[in-house]
């Protein structure tokens, strides 16, 4: 066996405690362990502006390069860990390195001093705010996920806009059916052969009109048709026609509008502060440089 390697677990440092990653099933034998500084804090966020109230539990191992714990850390030497793959006692078969002379309770210390510093630069959640909404992302939310409830947060003052702007369009059909359908002096629709021709081209166009704002309630994305006068149109057709068009690009309007409210979004990063950094252990953690 080489001179730098050992079998057994390595002999107590007094409150120095170690952990052992979990090695791949059925790979065990002759394995290599090396001594890690392992660290598990728990971050409590508690921001008032954004609402964020979230524990994020972190689990972090850094290589022993040497007795200098006062090192800087940077991000490319900081390795996540597994923590429900780790274990108070070494997997069989695996052989462990010599751990350093230098490392104990105070080595320990320092180096959770580092992190701490570390941490305070380096950690940092990322939330999204909504510009018109004034509104904040959850922990985790994707901009995709936040956009589109900011979407959903935006549908009732668009809804108004477009009840209103039905109400318009509904009174511009009003006066067209007066002008063009025409009522006799008992209040009745007169029945001439171009009366009733009229009649059901203003039915068919009132009813496609309707069925725009119908679909403009249930989010249906409809693209804009091109008006077409066609030869012989009377001049009725060509006004519902117009109107229809109108009422189309309108409500396009407003819902790319809303759309672009509700991807107005600005990120904001949070990091912690000192006293939301609770340690909930840290030592030696002992893994196979493949692992890590």
């Amino acid at each position: 066996m080489p001179m730098n390697l050992q079998r057994r677990p390595p002999s107590p440092v007094e409150k120095v405690k170690y952990l052992y990653l979990a090695a791949e099933e059925g790979a065990t034998a002759g394995i290599e362990y090396f001594p890690y500084f392992h660290v598990e804090v728990r971050i409590d966020f508690n921001d008032v502006r954004t609402g964020l109230r979230e524990t994020v539990s972190l689990n972090k191992a850094l290589e022993i390069y040497s007795d200098n714990a006062d090192l800087l850390w940077i991000a490319d030497m900081v390795r996540d860990v597994d923590a429900d793959k780790t274990a108070p006692l070494p997997p069989d078969g695996v052989h462990l390195s010599i751990l350093p002379a230098f490392v104990n309770a105070n080595f320990i210390s320092r180096m959770e001093t580092q992190f701490i510093q570390y941490l305070l630069r380096s950690f940092a959640v990322r939330l999204y705010r909504n510009s018109v909404l004034n509104v904040y992302s959850f922990s985790g939310e994707s901009r995709a996920e936040f956009s589109g409830r900011c979407l959903e947060l935006l549908n009732g003052p668009k809804r108004e806009e477009l009840d209103l702007l039905h109400e318009v369009i509904d009174r511009r059909l009003e006066q067209l059916k007066e002008k063009y359908l025409g009522m006799d002096e008992s209040g009745g629709l007169e029945q001439t052969k171009e009366e009733v021709q009229n009649k059901d081209i203003f039915s068919h166009y009132s009813e496609r009109i309707a069925d725009l704002f119908l679909k403009a309630e249930l989010l249906v994305h409809l693209p804009i048709a091109s008006s077409r006068y066609l030869p012989g149109m009377q001049e009725l057709e060509e006004r519902l026609m117009a109107l229809e068009l109108e009422a189309q690009k309108a409500i396009a309007t407003l819902r790319d509008t809303y759309e672009e409210k509700a991807r107005s979004l600005d990120e904001c990063i949070l990091h912690p502060n000192l006293k939301d950094i609770r340690f909930v252990r840290s030592g030696i953690l002992w893994m196979p440089k493949k692992a890590a």
